[in-house]
C-alpha cells in the first residue's frame, strides 16, 4: 500500500495569492486528516502555514504519528520550522545545498519522493512549489493519482486546469471530505492502524472522527 503525498500551502505572492480562499485550504486540510491519518501514511514537506493546520487537525483523529505522517524539512529553513513540528516525531531534516534555496528545495524534494512508493498525492492552495512538486512527483511515480482542490484557489487552482480535473459531478462543489474518501480509495468505515492516547503537551485523544 503506498504512501499518499500532501503539497499545500498559504499563498503570500502574485498571481497566486489573488485568488487564495484561506477557508477553504483549512477545510481541505482538516479533510485530508479525517480521511487519510491511521489510514494510509501521509508524507509532506512542512510548510509554516500548513504544519499548524494539520497538527490542530489531527489532534481528535488519535493515531501514532510516528506510523501515520512523516514531515520533510530541508536544514536550510531550521531556524525558522513551526513549534509544531515537535508534535511530528518521525521528522526528517535534509541537508542544504549552501544557501541555494531552489537547489535545497530540491533535494529535500528527492529525498521525500524517493523515501517510499507513492499511490497518490493531494495539492492544497500554494504558489509555484506545488506544479514543482507534481512534476518531479509525476516523474518518479508516473501511475499515482493527483487530486488538485481547484477550490481552494492559488497553484492548485492551476494545476486542475492543467490536468483538466474535474471532480465528480455528484458531489457538492466544497464536500472535501466525500472527494477526497472516494479520489484516494479510503472507505469511511476503514479501520485507521493504531490508536493511542498521547496526553502531555500533545493534546490528543484516542478515537475516531
Amino acid at each position: 500500500m503506498g504512501a499518499i503525498f500532501l503539497s499545500a500551502s498559504v499563498p503570500t505572492r502574485e498571481p497566486y495569492s489573488s485568488d487564495c480562499r484561506p477557508q477553504e485550504i483549512q477545510a481541505a486540510v482538516n479533510a485530508l486528516a479525517l480521511v487519510v491519518l491511521g489510514r494510509k501514511k501521509l508524507v509532506w514537506g512542512g510548510h509554516p502555514a500548513i504544519t499548524p493546520l494539520l497538527w490542530s487537525a489531527a489532534q481528535a483523529v488519535g493515531v501514532e504519528y510516528t506510523l501515520a505522517v512523516e514531515l520533510f524539512q530541508s536544514r536550510l529553513f531550521q531556524k525558522v520550522l513551526p513549534a509544531e513540528n515537535r508534535h511530528f516525531a518521525n521528522v526528517r531534516l535534509v541537508d542544504a545545498v549552501g544557501e541555494d534555496v531552489e537547489a535545497s528545495l530540491l533535494e529535500m524534494r528527492k529525498a521525500m519522493f524517493t523515501s517510499t512508493e507513492f499511490e497518490a498525492a493531494v495539492f492544497i492552495g500554494g504558489m509555484h512549489g506545488i506544479l514543482d512538486e507534481h512534476k518531479l512527483l509525476t516523474s518518479y511515480w508516473p501511475n499515482a493519482t493527483c487530486i488538485p482542490i481547484a477550490q481552494t484557489g492559488g497553484a492548485a487552482r492551476q494545476l486542475a486546469s492543467d490536468l483538466h480535473y474535474l471532480p465528480p459531478d455528484d458531489l457538492a462543489p466544497l464536500d472535501f471530505v466525500a472527494l477526497l474518501y472516494r479520489g484516494l480509495g479510503i472507505r469511511p468505515s476503514q479501520k485507521r492502524e493504531t490508536f493511542v492516547d498521547l496526553g502531555g503537551d500533545h493534546g490528543a485523544s484516542a478515537g475516531v472522527l
